[in-house]
């Protein structure tokens, strides 16, 4: 039986891959925000189920690391390298700005991008290690893995922030709109723990 011959990722057009980057952006966004929110939760509220709340906190960060690890795969089809080359290929057919332009805002893309190698690679040192495989050198040299994937919060936060402004800025050039990358329900956690913390007074009332 012949097998199918791999795509070609000349054939992804920019619109295509520019708006799966902005979902990718959303999402991680969401994520982020969950494991910040529940980070700042008070502990009566995570002590009603603490190994919940610990697995839970723990699966948005991995999603969250995940997607941006995604964003900026050098060797996958639809990343922030791939949205560069095919900004490159149809520069001339942007509809609201020149190729120059496009051109232009490409060289932006790279600085950005080289500003944030370093929580780039501790984001790749966790996924090549512990999040999509298992490697060996959490095992073998644990220091140098906590060295390697070291990276703040905030750094880490602002990584997704850096990523929406270029999406928006290639959007204006493609689109002459800018989108807002956020999703709106992502803290409707706050009305759980709301409903915790009302559960929790009630049951001191009772007798």
């Amino acid at each position: 039986m012949k097998k199918n011959p791999p795509p070609n990722k000349s054939e992804l057009k920019f619109q295509k891959i520019l708006a799966w980057l902005m979902t990718e952006v959303v999402y991680g966004r969401a994520h982020v925000t969950i494991v910040q929110g529940m980070r700042h939760a008070g502990r009566h509220v995570l002590g009603v189920a603490p190994m919940f709340f610990e697995m839970t906190l723990g699966a948005h960060a991995d999603a969250a690391q995940m997607t941006a690890a995604r964003i900026f795969d050098s060797d996958g089809d639809i990343s922030i390298h791939t949205l560069i080359s095919s900004a490159l290929r149809e520069a001339g057919s942007f509809k609201h700005g020149s190729a120059a332009q496009v051109r232009k805002l490409v060289d932006e893309t790279r600085a950005t991008i080289a500003a944030l190698r370093p929580v780039v690679a501790a984001v790749q040192t966790r996924r090549h290690q512990t999040l999509a495989h298992a490697g060996s050198i959490p095992l073998i040299d644990p220091e140098r893995y906590v060295s390697e994937g070291r990276m703040t919060f905030t750094e880490f936060s602002c990584l997704f922030d850096e990523v929406a402004t270029v999406l928006n800025n290639f959007s204006l050039l493609c689109r002459g709109t800018r989108i807002d990358l956020h999703m709106a329900a992502a803290q409707d956690y706050e009305r759980m723990f709301q409903v915790i913390e009302g559960a929790l007074r009630d049951a001191k009332k009772c007798p």
